[in-house]
């Protein structure tokens, strides 16, 4: 990126329109906070992130008790479906033949299938032994959402110190060395397995790799970042914007090429197209996804407490 570039893209001196623009902004921001709303500008970052975390974690512990109190009263004997020691030592045995006779079934429906509904019915073979295998998973343990796992650890136990029940340790100690090495801006590349966001996050000055990295990966407030960097919070809400923008653009542009290519998309990259489509036909070329303006907005305190009174 050329010295010009950078200096448009942090450049504080504004035009007149561009002020009272701003200033627009900033009284609306004031006027939602009076009114009980969050900033549409920036309510990411004065998000109630414990509120929720709270409430995912009591949402896991409630599947969890549930999981349990069926566990106690439809039990599952699985070790019936296993071969004993005798049977294993056996040269053939009744489970064993199911086993067979079900993976041959399936092995013949395939080589047989050549039109729709025949790779339908496949797949939804595949479909069954894949709930079968989850539900056997889910007898067992229970997957857990987004809360962190040192959200609300106990700041001094006695037996093992906090610093090893926290994710970068036990990374390390499982051998997951690649995220911690590449935990670095400069080195954000390194963090996906994706080649083409690879080679986008390399192509990127090191100074919107600071910005992407600190407030996507480290999840930092644009106030905490521009106190960093000493940098004002509007400047820093600009740049991020401008990164947004070239990232999405590029990437629509990537996915538009595998479309057609007839190469297929995940849901994800899916959703991404139809959302940025909507937007480029009502913004054109200023197109991009904001998803700090889509935070719900939240109720003022004393309102939750008269709404409780009442």
């Amino acid at each position: 990126m050329e010295p010009w570039e950078d200096e448009l893209l942090l450049d504080d001196d504004f035009s007149d329109e561009e002020e009272d623009a701003e200033e627009q902004i900033e009284e609306t921001g004031l006027e939602m906070d009076a009114d009980g709303f969050a900033d549409w500008e920036d309510a990411s970052d004065a998000a109630p992130v414990d509120e929720t975390l709270e409430e995912a974690l009591a949402e896991e512990r409630t599947l969890e008790l549930e999981s349990e109190l069926e566990q106690d009263e439809h039990p599952r004997d699985y070790n019936a479906e296993l071969e004993d020691e005798e049977e294993e030592a056996a040269p053939t045995s009744e489970k064993r033949l199911k086993r067979e006779i079900r993976a041959e079934a399936l092995k013949r429906l395939e080589e047989a299938a050549r039109t729709e509904s025949d790779f339908l019915t496949v797949v939804d073979e595949w479909n069954k032994l894949d709930r079968n295998r989850e539900r056997r998973e889910r007898d067992h343990e229970n997957l857990r959402g987004d809360v962190p796992l040192e959200f609300q650890a106990v700041p001094d136990p006695k037996i093992a110190p906090l610093w090893m029940n926290l994710p970068r340790f036990r990374q390390l100690r499982q051998g997951n060395f690649l995220d911690i090495i590449f935990s670095c801006p400069y080195e954000l590349h390194e963090l996906t397995a994706n080649r083409f966001l690879s080679k986008l996050f390399f192509t990127i000055s090191d100074e919107q790799k600071e910005v992407l990295y600190y407030l996507f990966v480290k999840q930092y407030s644009t106030t905490r970042l521009a106190a960093i960097r000493g940098q004002s919070d509007r400047n820093i809400r600009k740049l991020r914007m401008t990164i947004q923008k070239k990232l999405q653009k590029r990437m629509y542009e990537h996915l538009s090429e595998k479309l057609e290519k007839n190469r297929g998309l995940t849901l994800r990259e899916r959703e991404f197209m139809e959302e940025y489509e909507s937007l480029l036909q009502t913004m054109g070329k200023d197109a991009v996804i904001r998803r700090e303006n889509k935070t719900k907005p939240r109720k003022k305190k004393a309102a939750l407490d008269d709404a409780k009174d009442g």
